[in-house]
């Protein structure tokens, strides 16, 4: 498995996959990155963890996603008015600008992941299939990738060892 600055240049311009919690991250981020350490769901993260994943977006280019991880996410961002409104028009237009692939949910909770990983995890894991770059922080989601031979990169690891996009 190539390092994280490897992976990152391997799949540049190719598009990444990112993990409900980073994608909360990344629109919180986009709609208001001050309410970064204030927000339940993004307060484990910097404003330069914001920042970093930022870069990591543009860099790589297209954001793929699945329903699961975008059901998820507008779950997971509880939001409050005006806030919410904002939010979620970040929402809509990034939406509008990712490649989102589909697996019916028959799909996703028969694959071998599902268990241990949940519908959202374990859709991406059926997705990464495809060959397609995994951005999350989830340790459980990234061991299963890497197990399935998938290119995967943990963001803590990134962010712990204060990468920068050179």
């Amino acid at each position: 498995m190539l390092d994280a600055v490897g992976l990152i240049k391997k799949h540049r311009t190719k598009g990444v996959l990112i993990n409900a919690n980073l994608l909360v991250l990344y629109l919180v981020g986009s709609t208001n990155k001050n309410r970064i350490p204030t927000f339940k769901r993004t307060q484990v993260y910097t404003i330069e963890d914001f920042e970093l994943l930022q870069g990591l977006i543009a860099y790589l280019g297209d954001v793929i996603t699945t329903p699961h991880v975008l059901t998820e996410v507008s779950n997971l961002a509880n939001l409050h008015e005006p806030e919410l409104r904002s939010f979620r028009q970040h929402f809509k237009s990034a939406v509008v600008g990712m490649v989102e692939f589909c697996d019916a949910s028959r799909e996703v909770v028969s694959d071998g992941s599902f268990q241990r990983l949940g519908l959202t995890d374990a859709a991406i894991a059926l997705k990464s299939r495809h060959n397609h770059l995994v951005l999350t922080d989830d340790l459980t989601l990234e061991i299963t990738l890497h197990r399935r031979g998938v290119d995967a990169i943990n963001f803590n690891h990134i962010r712990a060892s204060n990468w920068t996009l050179r």
